[in-house]
């Protein structure tokens, strides 16, 4: 997500309201973007953390001050397509700012009046449907081969766990299959290994956490009526420390970072 705070006020949302899932993954996103956000100027007054699997939001929406400029809806799948519905129900007229999975395609293909005011929705994470790269485009077309009733274009959790078979394959051709003494020559190859992918290479820091790019996007619609995620812009060699030194660093939470 990070990228996509400097991205919301350069659209002149200077004060949003997080509503988000109340678990690590949206705690990290919501740290990707507020970091940035709060570091340039921007103020998040309400945060709204929210079961996982939530059905019912109208006391999310009720609590929605009139003065924020947009909402950073931090929510996936099912989730997002019941709160979008709600808030279409309850007049919500609000610009939405997405977490890495809110307008990936298993959202973007839901049917919906809401649908619509999806078109200029901000969003960042590790894949953008119009990727104008030779190996993205390879990646989507061996997907579309050998699911030809997927989605328009792979989902965030199809190319993850791709990436993830991946590494784990590379890592065992690179010692020949010897995992003897603990997998002791697999797991450092692993912690050294360069993962060549679609989107750009993937490397491990000092704590086994990912070292990769991320994509700020922007959902468009297509001549044919689809729904896709536009590239802004793509930042390499984002790490766990969002940039920030080891001692200034905090992991995510319901609390940190702040700026009401």
């Amino acid at each position: 997500m990070v990228g996509l705070g400097k991205a919301a006020l350069d659209k002149g949302y200077k004060r949003v309201m997080v509503i988000a899932e109340d678990y690590a993954f949206p705690y990290s996103q919501v740290q990707g973007f507020m970091t940035e956000y709060c570091r340039l100027g921007g103020k998040v007054p309400v945060k709204a953390w929210v079961p996982l699997g939530g059905k019912d939001y109208a006391s999310v929406i009720a609590r929605i001050p009139k003065d924020v400029d947009a909402l950073v809806v931090v929510l996936g799948g099912a989730d997002a397509v019941n709160f979008l519905n709600q808030y279409e129900q309850a007049g919500g007229d609000k610009p939405l700012i997405g977490g890495s999975i809110t307008v990936d395609q298993t959202v973007l293909n839901y049917k919906g009046k809401r649908r619509e005011s999806l078109v200029g929705t901000l969003s960042a994470g590790p894949v953008a449907d119009a990727y104008d790269a030779a190996e993205w485009k390879a990646f989507v077309a061996d997907y579309k081969k050998n699911f030809p009733d997927g989605f328009p274009s792979p989902s965030l959790f199809a190319y993850v766990y791709y990436l993830n078979m991946k590494a784990a394959l590379d890592g065992l051709a690179a010692v020949n299959g010897d995992l003897s003494d603990g997998q002791k020559k697999y797991r450092e190859v692993l912690s050294k290994l360069v993962l060549k992918t679609p989107t750009g290479d993937v490397r491990l820091d000092a704590n086994r956490q990912a070292i990769g790019s991320t994509f700020i996007t922007e959902v468009v619609k297509d001549p044919q009526g689809n729904l896709y995620n536009k590239v802004l812009r793509k930042v390499d060699g984002i790490d766990q420390m969002l940039g920030m030194k080891k001692e200034d660093f905090k992991i995510g939470s319901r609390d940190v970072p702040d700026c009401p």
